[in-house]
């Protein structure tokens, strides 16, 4: 699909389709930009940028579906942080593009990390969102359990909704809690369990976090559970010059819920 449209000087084409492996992307083209690829994070798909994609219309920008998640295809038994580098190579070279400035949520931080930490040449910049780093015995416990209890029910999706956002937005907005719930849904659950149990068994040494030489920006929700203030400062210690920002009263997703806010943080440390 393809739509031109003028919005002031900005001549903006969106386009959509599958790239030769498979995966389902959208990619909003403003000429003599460096790309913006935002990666989703687990059992979620290219929908949840919305907020980000309309923010920045005067730059490029592509969010696509990971493997075994939305309308990308699943061909694994088990999936590795390579198979999503893999991923990422591919879409880049169907799109012909060299540079990028990668945004990556929850588990979609860990792929843009381990991605960073290899492909330094294409990643010009780096935001790691949300991003779990440093778990404590008690922590890596606790995501295994839920990753064992999901094997056997699938997500209990009002939990994850009153984990992921405020009580109080999500009464006023309805919507945003019907469609995640739709895309949680819509998952086929072994499919959505290989990437689930990447993240619920995820070790920092999985990644060479010191290796990532981009300017990097980490980023969490103040009041987030999952990928806490303290992992993002856990992290910065590890890659060298980074910058970090925690959201106010933000939770998992408030790239949804403080998009504003959230959307600063981004503008503010890519225009850097």
């Amino acid at each position: 699909g393809c739509q031109k449209s003028l919005r002031g000087k900005v001549i903006y084409l969106m386009r959509e389709g599958l790239d030769d492996q498979g995966t389902y992307f959208q990619i909003h083209e403003v000429e003599n930009t460096t790309p913006i690829v935002f990666i989703h994070g687990v059992g979620l798909n290219h929908k949840i940028w919305n907020p980000q994609i309309e923010f920045f219309k005067k730059q490029t920008t592509i969010t696509y579906d990971l493997f075994c998640h939305g309308k990308s295809t699943c061909v694994f038994d088990q999936i590795s942080f390579e198979d999503f580098s893999s991923q990422i190579n591919g879409l880049l070279q169907f799109l012909r593009i060299q540079k990028t400035i990668l945004v990556g949520f929850s588990l979609g931080g860990l792929i843009a990390a381990n991605y960073a930490s290899t492909q330094k040449e294409t990643v010009e910049k780096l935001i790691l969102f949300g991003t779990i780093h440093g778990r404590t015995d008690e922590e890596q416990n606790a995501a295994v359990k839920r990753y064992e209890d999901v094997s056997k029910n699938f997500f209990d999706i009002q939990s994850q909704l009153t984990r992921w956002f405020n009580q109080e937005y999500l009464d006023k907005n309805p919507e945003i809690a019907e469609m995640i719930s739709r895309i949680l849904n819509e998952n086929d659950h072994e499919e959505f369990l290989k990437s689930y149990k990447l993240l619920s068994y995820f070790k920092d040494s999985m990644i060479a976090f010191d290796e990532i030489s981009s300017p990097t920006l980490i980023i969490t929700g103040e009041n987030e559970v999952g990928s806490t203030p303290k992992m993002s400062k856990d992290m910065g210690t590890v890659i060298k010059g980074s910058k970090i920002e925690i959201i106010k009263k933000g939770k998992h997703l408030c790239g949804i819920e403080c998009a504003d806010d959230v959307n600063k943080a981004f503008a503010d440390f890519i225009n850097d």
